[in-house]
């Protein structure tokens, strides 16, 4: 018994249980690689459809709307599609203003009534560029003091100045400044850093002050004029045209100022009164102008610059104008009626 078991222990076992059949994996390789070379087909399509021929993986993969691919650099020798400029009926927009101040401008709301009441100084005139003279004409046959200007105060755009602030006082009650400070010299290309100083001046001593008005004579855009040209025909008489220039600021290398202007107020004061101007005559007024430069126009949400014709027109049709520029002006200040009797010249 005992050579039996022990024979039984020694015998190799035999291993009865079966094993399994093996399942073979199925393979998507190809099919996925179908897929890519499918998808890489489409998006070279789009690009050469969308980007005039030339293919640009990543940029093609950003038009796909995938937001997290939308920083990645464009690096195609194909340069994008220029971004048009936005054009706004009414105004002469600097071509290297940013789309994103034509936008700003082409929404602004109304400019609101200017609150011009009450004693205290309200408004300041004064001139950056103060010798600027207009057309000869034997009343106003000026000394040269440089081309087209002069320093005799009653013959250049300091007599157009003080007629506006005449008219303002003694017409529609207004408190008005005006400053007769020559800011040209020493040289002509500086003059708005020495006015900017005269209107801080103004402000520190008469905080009452809201509207600052530049007042100017435009260049002639062609030749040297041989006679007066330009103007409009009112009631008889010539009268040359206004134009409002606005600043925004932006500068001329696109870096901005410091001090950065309230240019849509300021816009849409200047808009206000050249919709005003042009209910009397259209050609009276010209497009308003937007630049890229500040222009001063950042010391109140009130500044104007205006171009009281140029020196096509004679300094008689420059005045003649100053009438309704001054009523315009009345009518932004809710002025229903001018005192002293005098009639309106145009009814809103």
């Amino acid at each position: 018994m005992r050579k039996l078991l022990r024979a039984r222990r020694q015998a190799p076992r035999v291993r009865r249980d079966t094993p399994a059949k093996r399942i073979k994996p199925v393979s998507y390789g190809p099919t996925l690689a179908a897929l890519f070379f499918c998808c890489l087909g489409a998006l070279f399509l789009h690009s050469r459809s969308y980007y005039g021929g030339a293919f640009d993986f990543y940029h093609a993969l950003s038009a796909l709307q995938l937001p997290l691919l939308y920083s990645l650099p464009y690096a195609s020798d194909a340069a994008p599609r220029p971004q048009a400029p936005l054009v706004i009926a009414g105004i002469d927009i600097a071509s290297d203003v940013s789309n994103g101040i034509r936008v700003e401008l082409f929404s602004t709301a109304p400019s609101p009534t200017v609150d011009l009441s009450g004693a205290d100084p309200k408004i300041l005139i004064y001139h950056t560029h103060t010798t600027e003279a207009y057309f000869k004409t034997p009343a106003h046959d000026y000394t040269d003091a440089g081309k087209w200007r002069t320093t005799e105060s009653e013959h250049n755009i300091v007599a157009v100045g003080e007629k506006l602030a005449t008219l303002l006082r003694d017409q529609y009650g207004i408190s008005v400044l005006h400053d007769m400070t020559d800011h040209e010299p020493p040289k002509l290309a500086t003059s708005y850093s020495r006015s900017v100083r005269t209107m801080k001046d103004y402000r520190a001593k008469y905080p009452s002050l809201s509207m600052y008005i530049d007042v100017h004579r435009d260049s002639y855009s062609a030749e040297d004029p041989k006679k007066p040209s330009d103007y409009v025909v009112i009631d008889g008489k010539e009268v040359a045209r206004l134009m409002f220039v606005v600043g925004t600021g932006e500068g001329a290398t696109g870096t901005g100022y410091g001090e950065m202007p309230d240019f849509a107020a300021n816009y849409a004061l200047a808009k206000r009164i050249t919709e005003s101007l042009a209910k009397v005559e259209p050609g009276l007024v010209r497009n308003i102008r937007v630049k890229t430069g500040r222009y001063n126009q950042h010391i109140s949400n009130q500044c104007l610059l205006v171009e009281v014709g140029h020196n096509g027109n004679t300094l008689e049709q420059a005045l003649n104008a100053i009438d309704y520029l001054a009523a315009a002006i009345a009518e932004a200040a809710g002025l229903a009626e001018p005192q002293g009797g005098a009639s309106r010249l145009f009814t809103p």
